[in-house]
């Protein structure tokens, strides 16, 4: 999944367009077309030094609007800060007699997928009283942004899980920046996977133990339906302020889904969805797009779509969707998303947790991928047999007994916080197998990866099916 890591990095890192400069970087220059069809020679210092441009512009934008948000407030540092002291420092005998501004501090931090993260450092003139903040900005889809923002909001309203907070917002691009953007105050401390081999055995015990909380949290946080959660349109605040809409399709460029999407409150009252109801209409939508490309034809993706709805029919026949119930789920806990500060040798604190970009409500077990990272350190790096990635294909394995006593009392120490309902929905060989099953339905089969997850998936389910009908 993709990450946004907002930690408090000290060094810039490398631009947005890495491919493109080790491309460049590969060859002493390169041809292009000019306006009137010629070709040009351009070299690789031209590239950086547009970079270089376009950065500075975008930093000096960011200043701005740093200026915009928050004013100078004392009569001295206005003066300052004027178009008439601008013009004086401009001016040979004055210049050495105005103080220059106390301007922010920026710095570009490494990119995630989904948006540009930059570094913001205000300075004691500013009369701000938290200084140091995130900026993000989105690559692509400008509704994302105010959908991530209705996130967590949500996650703040309805818990007391720690999450970045906002502080300020502009979805339009009618902005200095000219782009959609979130402010958030910066996360105190250091994501866990940079800390976690320096912890002592009582501090890796406490962050299981917190997040087991934030896993019992979220598993107590129930909804009827599943879907995304969004800022609801000419809300009022309060709970109505949110809707809920179903999954996006991850459309071609030109193609239509038939059926539009609506909005619909999250107080109002649904009908309950099963588990089989979320995982047949998730199928079907996904098989109606797939004959709609075939023009009609029954092809192979349209076999794939069959057997996978076979299977989950298979599944409810036997009982194994228990409990039907929804809750918010997270879909991308790993410990780079988790964000702790070291209080002393024998304390650690919990500060926030990253990345809700992709938070769902899904049914449970979509929430209970087993972290076994915390209880095994090469559980996350294994690849199958078949060289098939964990992702979303989900490899077995997790509820093994761990190698050493301080290992499993890591686990036991998650799994009594993560709730009684937590064993069944994360180790149990159809939970796993529905897991792969629900991200496929969900993101469904646009890439090789997702094919392969699908047909061994079907593959294992093939051979539980019969352990589970022999039983009988």
């Amino acid at each position: 999944m993709a990450s946004d890591r907002l930690e408090d990095v000290q060094h810039p890192q490398a631009d947005s367009r890495e491919g493109t400069m080790k491309a460049l970087q590969d060859r002493d220059d390169s041809s292009t077309c000019s306006a009137n069809g010629s070709v040009r020679t351009v070299s690789t210092a031209t590239y950086e030094r547009e970079e270089q441009e376009a950065e500075e512009i975008f930093r000096q934008r960011i200043e701005k609007l740093c200026r915009v948000l928050w004013p100078p407030k004392s009569i001295k540092d206005r003066l300052v800060n004027s178009e008439v002291a601008n013009h004086l420092r401009a001016n040979m005998f004055f210049g050495s007699l105005v103080p220059v501004p106390q301007t922010p501090l920026i710095e570009r931090l490494r990119d995630g997928d989904l948006n540009h993260i930059t570094s913001i450092t205000l300075p004691s003139s500013y009369g701000h009283g938290d200084r140091k903040l995130i900026l993000r900005v989105p690559r692509w889809d400008q509704k994302r942004l105010d959908r991530n923002v209705a996130i967590l909001n949500y996650v703040r309203w309805k818990t007391s899980i720690p999450v970045p907070t906002i502080a300020a917002t502009d979805f339009s691009c009618d902005n200095v920046l000219q782009k959609p953007y979130v402010l958030q105050h910066r996360i105190p401390g250091k994501d866990l996977n940079t800390v976690w081999d320096d912890l002592s055995h009582l501090q890796r015990c406490t962050v299981a133990g917190e997040l087991g909380r934030v896993i019992r949290t979220l598993l107590l946080l129930e909804h009827p339906t599943t879907g995304i959660i969004e800022a609801a349109p000419r809300s009022k605040g309060g709970v109505d302020c949110f809707s809920i809409v179903p999954y996006e399709l991850d459309l071609g460029e030109g193609e239509e889904e038939p059926k539009a999407e609506t909005y619909i409150s999250l107080t109002a009252f649904r009908p309950v969805e099963s588990t089989l109801d979320s995982f047949r209409s998730q199928f079907g939508r996904w098989r109606t797009l797939a004959l709609k490309r075939s023009c009609g034809e029954i092809d192979n993706e349209i076999q794939l779509w069959d057997c996978m709805l076979r299977a989950v029919l298979e599944m409810e026949g036997l009982g194994l969707f228990r409990p039907n119930l929804n809750c918010l789920c997270h879909v991308d806990l790993h410990s780079g998303n988790i964000m702790v500060e070291t209080q002393s040798d024998m304390s650690i604190r919990l500060t926030a947790i990253l990345d809700w970009d992709e938070a769902i409500f899904a049914p449970k077990f979509v929430n209970c991928k087993p972290p076994a990272w915390l209880w095994d350190d090469d559980y996350e790096d294994l690849l199958d047999e078949d060289d098939l990635d964990p992702w979303p294909y989900e490899l077995d394995g997790a509820n093994a007994l761990p190698s050493s006593r301080e290992k499993q009392e890591l686990k036991r120490i998650f799994e009594e916080n993560a709730g009684p309902e937590y064993p069944h929905l994360a180790y149990d060989e159809h939970s796993r197998l529905c897991r792969g099953l629900f991200r496929i339905a969900k993101d469904g089969l646009n890439d090789n990866a997702n094919w392969k997850a699908a047909e061994r998936i079907l593959s294992e389910w093939e051979i539980l099916r019969h352990s589970l009908t022999s039983e009988f």
